[in-house]
């Protein structure tokens, strides 16, 4: 496809996604081998995930910023998705909040969730004419800090997965409701967090139909780990 600018639009899976994958995906694994390797207290482990934290929170702001001056204008500058939404709160947390504290039971599995199906499936990739435009860069790299905050805090146990703990999902996704319709009807956003319309057109996937998917995934999750993965995980240590 050509843009506009007479350039060939970036496609998912065309040349920069894929190169794109291949230097983030063993830039995870590496820092994840990295922080194995150093994180040998609590204390380091909690200044990682703050770190992480942080760089998430810039990299969200940066994205939001040129998605207000490049399309939506600044009165949307909040973020209207569960990913922007789930980006932005994930990052916070790790800011603000210590070990499996609820919050991360709240959002993390959101954001893992859509993380990971927006790195292999960039449905926003052809926004501009390179894969280096703004809107389109910042978003992956958003996408992919969220991934590696939620991965290292799953591996580290810094955020330990229970059945029991299964509850703070539909209580997080109220909330992730109110703020939604706060963005409707206060901000004046058309739609937040697909209340009105679905994430794929002529579905039954808006905020109803996502939610009565993932609570039940979620549960078989928990299960799952609660019987087979939590004596595999955490697989990085600390004293």
């Amino acid at each position: 496809m050509i843009s506009k600018w007479g350039h060939r639009m970036p496609q998912i899976y065309g040349i920069e996604h894929i190169i794109y994958l291949l230097i983030v995906i063993p830039l995870m694994i590496v820092s994840t081998l990295w922080i194995r390797r150093v994180a040998t207290t609590e204390e380091k482990l909690q200044k990682i995930i703050k770190i992480i934290g942080i760089l998430g929170l810039i990299a969200i702001t940066v994205n939001r910023i040129s998605v207000s001056y490049l399309k939506d204008g600044f009165d949307k500058i909040l973020p209207g998705t569960f990913c922007g939404t789930s980006s932005l709160m994930l990052a916070l947390s790790a800011v603000i909040f210590k070990k499996d504290s609820i919050v991360f039971h709240s959002v993390l599995y959101v954001g893992l969730l859509g993380g990971l199906l927006t790195l292999f499936y960039p449905e926003f990739i052809g926004q501009g004419p390179t894969f280096f435009y703004p809107m389109t860069i910042t978003a992956m790299i958003h996408h992919t800090l969220m991934v590696f905050l939620a991965w290292i805090m799953l591996a580290s146990g810094y955020v330990r997965p229970t059945l029991s703990k299964w509850k703070y999902l539909p209580i997080g996704l109220s909330f992730y409701m109110s703020y939604g319709l706060f963005l409707i009807t206060v901000l004046g956003y058309h739609d937040a967090l697909y209340i009105y319309e679905p994430i794929l057109p002529d579905t039954f996937l808006n905020w109803a139909g996502l939610g009565s998917l993932l609570l039940p995934v979620h549960a078989i999750f928990l299960w799952v780990w609660d019987r087979y993965l939590k004596n595999v995980f955490p697989i990085i240590h600390t004293l």
